[in-house]
């Protein structure tokens, strides 16, 4: 008899117990459902994660290529980025790495990437833009940045021409803006110049090849060297500029100034030759 009693006793404590966790059956349906849900959502998580460190998954496969660009091809891009040796998932790629990259090539000034999902590049970029040539070998923008690009890209691209010293870039091309600001100073219609080339050695002493221009037409044939040498060179500039239109009135209809040394305080040397017929 005791022992039936302390069995009855026994399911009583355990029928107390389940009914502290569930006190009715909907409760513990509820439980259940919870606890489902919460493991599709881990099954779910994990697939996906999955899914997306596949390398055979979400595949790089569309560049959009935009910006100020002249010289540089979708093919560049391309190459610079196969050259990386990285995955073509849209996960693998690091697209600093693939800006840097980019950035190789000397006539590309700004670069940007980003990616767009689910499996496009996109590629912003600015070009330096050339103003002059550089010792027949380099470019040159407005801001007196050194860069190339190569040849076959430039066409029939018509630029002034900068000879000088290594390194003396920007320093000759404020010298070079000046002198043609005087140019575009003293210009009418009668007589204007152009600067075709700039020459400084190692001392600074310049040579310049303006064209000569009458009425907005420049002549080819009609170029001239000017002897500058390195001091007070833009006042010496400016003073054969003034002078011309006087000195080329009293030259022979048959002749023409070929070269100037414009080295003498107090004057100018010209050198003419004939025309040919």
């Amino acid at each position: 008899m005791k022992k039936v009693q302390q069995a009855a006793h026994k399911r009583e404590n355990q029928k107390r117990r389940k009914l502290l966790v569930f006190h009715n059956l909907e409760q513990m349906i509820g439980f259940l459902f919870f606890i489902i849900i919460i493991s599709i959502s881990v099954w779910t998580i994990n697939c996906v994660k999955n899914w997306l460190e596949d390398p055979d998954q979400m595949v790089l496969s569309q560049l959009t290529f935009g910006g100020d660009h002249a010289f540089t091809t979708e093919g560049d891009l391309r190459q610079a980025i196969l050259g990386l040796g990285l995955p073509n998932t849209y996960i693998g790629q690091d697209v600093d790495d693939i800006q840097q990259e980019i950035m190789r090539y000397p006539w590309i000034k700004q670069a940007s990437v980003r990616k767009q999902w689910p499996d496009r590049l996109i590629v912003y970029i600015e070009e330096y833009k050339p103003a002059f040539y550089w010792n027949d070998l380099y470019l040159l923008d407005d801001a007196g940045n050194v860069f190339s690009v190569p040849f076959d890209r430039l066409g029939q691209l018509q630029l002034p021409r900068i000879y000088g010293p290594e390194g003396k870039a920007k320093s000759m091309l404020e010298t070079y803006v000046k002198l043609d600001a005087i140019s575009k100073k003293l210009a009418n219609n009668k007589f204007a110049s152009e600067i075709k080339v700039a020459i400084a050695d190692d001392r600074n002493a310049w040579q310049l090849m303006i064209k000569q221009c009458t009425a907005d037409l420049c002549s080819e044939n009609q170029e001239i060297k000017l002897i500058i040498g390195s001091e007070n060179i833009e006042q010496h500039y400016y003073q054969f500029i003034k002078l011309f239109p006087e000195i080329f009135s009293r030259m022979p209809a048959d002749e023409k100034i070929t070269a100037a040394d414009l080295r003498y305080e107090n004057g100018i040397s010209v050198q003419r030759e004939k025309i040919s017929q």
